[in-house]
């Protein structure tokens, strides 16, 4: 369940929701410091809890790359928000328009802060229909 509480890292729930809101921000907006700066330097990002993608300040700036390709293309709207003292849970909508229409991608991220960081970003999206259209 989730409260209200500061966790060992001093972080209470609306600080912990700002900071997870922040670097997403940063990083859909191709901010690379800022992204770093709101980064732990051991930081993992994973897509399903299983799949581990992005590592460490290098993996924030491969994220970046990555969303790069898609500049202009992306809008990520934040749906809801439950958020406890050092861990929160972002409902979105991701919103890519191609040339072959509009798609629209429901996402999920499990996210942890400690210190005033991001220390994992646990993300759950399917992906397989942006895969197709990009075939």
């Amino acid at each position: 369940m989730f409260s209200d509480g500061e966790d060992s890292g001093g972080v209470d729930a609306e600080s912990t929701r700002r900071i997870a809101e922040a670097w997403m921000r940063a990083v859909t907006s191709c901010d690379v410091d800022a992204a770093l700066a709101l980064s732990s330097p051991s930081i993992v990002y994973s897509n399903g809890g299983h799949l581990r993608l992005y590592e460490g300040h290098d993996g924030v700036r491969d994220i970046i790359e990555d969303v790069a390709r898609m500049s202009g293309f992306l809008d990520v709207a934040v749906l809801s928000v439950v958020a406890q003292a050092g861990t929160v849970a972002l409902r979105r909508l991701e919103t890519y328009t191609l040339p072959e229409g509009g798609v629209e991608i429901p996402a999920l991220a499990f996210v942890d802060v400690a210190d005033g960081v991001v220390t994992r970003w646990e993300d759950y999206k399917d992906l397989r229909t942006l895969n197709a259209i990009a075939e």
